[in-house]
């Protein structure tokens, strides 16, 4: 009997304390809803909150905003617009006197040109370049003239920056080097190492033909040649330019090399002072002639700009 009361009590008592249990965990469960939503409510006011006060300093910056009218017009005016692309930019002419070197020593009177086209802007499409020379030499004590004229004219494409493909001819007319006249023509392969506002850098390479007629036997030929050229060029502020053009003409029976050299102080927009150098090397003249000749000159110089 008494046995059974104890078990009776143990029940009860089990009983009792999982239902306290269950009634715990449910009040828990509510509480921890309850608290969860508090979070809620309280992230919404803060969101609330921000967004009335950047809505205050929205209102407060309209309101400080001036019309245009009420200030310094300069103000808003608008950049300057940038120049019109020029496709005639870096070409020069020149007029000077200077002197000449070679079988005799000569005075010069001098005229040049170098004149640039290149249709568009860009690396890639179209570019022409010509150069002329023209000397009228006097030599010293004797009151005699010669003349002398190099004329070339280049044309190219380029598929890239980098490459493209040239043609080029030239014509030399000089009293000094025992030819009545030269001619090259050369076509082939053009690369631009660099080109930028500052400087650039062209190698051109191909192969051509050269007709010749020399003045002491009145022989004229035509004969295979190869030719390679590098052009530069150097612009520091508009004030600076310099101008180099080096190339080599190979044929059976010598080798020509021609340097044509441009330094140039800009005085204003366009003119300037400029020195101007030429050296012809011929590795095989005809009889009786130089191998060197130079002509040096100071030049009054208009630019394109």
């Amino acid at each position: 009997m008494q046995m059974s009361k104890k078990l009776l009590f143990i029940a009860a008592s089990s009983a009792f304390y999982s239902c306290n249990y269950c009634l715990a965990t449910e009040l828990l469960e509510a509480e921890s809803s309850i608290s969860l939503a508090d979070q809620y409510h309280q992230l919404a006011n803060q969101y609330a909150q921000k967004s009335s006060y950047y809505n205050s300093i929205a209102t407060l910056y309209e309101s400080q905003v001036l019309p245009v009218t009420s200030v310094n017009a300069s103000i808003f005016a608008p950049l300057p617009a940038k120049p019109a692309y020029n496709p005639w930019l870096g070409s020069q002419f020149g007029f000077g006197a200077g002197s000449a070197s070679g079988d005799t020593n000569s005075s010069s009177v001098n005229g040049s040109a170098i004149v640039n086209y290149k249709p568009e802007s860009g690396a890639v499409g179209w570019q022409f370049n010509t150069i002329g020379q023209y000397d009228n030499l006097q030599t010293s004590g004797s009151g005699s003239n010669k003349n002398r004229l190099y004329l070339q004219q280049n044309g190219a494409y380029m598929y890239n920056k980098y490459s493209g493909i040239f043609a080029q001819a030239s014509y030399l007319n000089d009293a000094n080097d025992g030819y009545y006249y030269v001619w090259n023509e050369n076509i082939g392969y053009k690369l631009q190492i660099f080109n930028n506002d500052l400087m650039g850098l062209q190698l051109a390479l191909g192969p051509g033909l050269q007709q010749r007629q020399v003045v002491s036997t009145n022989v004229a030929s035509t004969q295979p040649q190869w030719l390679s050229q590098a052009t530069y060029n150097l612009n520091l502020s508009n004030i600076l330019t310099f101008y180099e053009q080096l190339q080599n003409t190979a044929a059976q029976n010598n080798t020509t090399t021609y340097s044509i050299s441009t330094l140039n102080i800009q005085i204003n927009k366009n003119f300037g002072i400029g020195i101007n150098y030429q050296l012809t090397y011929n590795s095989n003249p005809p009889a009786g002639n130089a191998a060197t000749t130079t002509i040096s000159s100071l030049n009054i110089v208009y630019g394109i700009n």
